[in-house]
């Protein structure tokens, strides 16, 4: 039956703090987006019911929301009827507000309406078509370089993406876009840097993060956003957005997702 205590939150600041980021003073703007496809419920009748749900945490909530939590969480609704979604939704918007300390949006899309907005993907150059060795694993902020002092507005993006779960150890999958107005920055060194997640242990809102604060510290860019959208775990997707813009990058589901 519906349980919100099964609910987990994790303070940002004590990671943030480890990225030069004082309480109060983010360098980005954010929204964290998890989108879960099988999110189920009862009606009235004790008919299942069944929908897309979206959740959008502000990256300016103080915590942020277990993974593995959340699915038990959103799992403990799949017995309990409910009189109609408006009621789902308020119990989503109290629950998940009072976890993060700051207002979440909630969404419940029909499987029609899931449907309609398709599969996307994202523009600019794909990093991943470079023919370049690849040897480090490890998180390495140095393999970022610039190329040259020549202004650019670029768009970036690579499939190769993998870092861990901290709590099980379990490979977290993720499509990275880099969007940036500034100094040209190296494919090879960028994509070589981003590779170098492949055994860092973080959560996916603090990955990109740590990518955001990264690149402005190597490069200085003049505008920075990185999307990470990962790939779907227990049937639930997170999709972290931080950007220098008051507009967020849309919301495109990737093939993987």
């Amino acid at each position: 039956m519906y349980t919100p205590s099964l609910l987990e939150s994790i303070p940002r600041q004590k990671q943030r703090q480890t990225l030069g980021i004082a309480e109060g003073t983010l360098p980005f703007k954010g929204l964290d987006t998890w989108n879960a496809y099988e999110f189920t419920w009862l009606n009235q009748g004790g008919k299942p019911e069944v929908a897309v749900l979206q959740l959008q945490i502000p990256g300016k909530s103080s915590h942020l929301i277990e993974s593995k939590s959340l699915k038990l969480y959103l799992g403990s609704f799949s017995n309990t009827p409910f009189a109609n979604r408006a009621e789902i939704i308020r119990a989503l918007e109290s629950d998940l507000t009072l976890a993060t300390q700051a207002s979440v949006g909630v969404v419940l899309r029909t499987p029609e309406q899931a449907q309609l907005e398709g599969i996307g993907q994202f523009t600019g150059t794909n990093l991943d078509l470079q023919d370049i060795e690849i040897n480090e694993y490890q998180w390495n902020p140095e393999l970022l370089v610039l190329e040259s002092s020549v202004t650019r507005r670029e768009s970036v993006y690579t499939h190769l993406f993998k870092s861990l779960c901290p709590m099980t150890g379990q490979p977290d999958f993720a499509s990275i876009l880099v969007q940036y107005n500034g100094n040209s920055i190296n494919h090879e060194g960028l994509l070589r840097y981003l590779v170098s997640f492949r055994e860092h242990a973080e959560f996916a809102e603090q990955v990109t993060e740590r990518i955001f604060v990264d690149i402005m510290n190597r490069c200085a860019p003049e505008r920075l956003a990185v999307s990470a959208r990962y790939t779907r775990r227990g049937g639930i997707d997170i999709n972290a957005h931080r950007t220098h813009d008051e507009g967020l990058p849309a919301e495109v589901r990737l093939w993987r997702q």
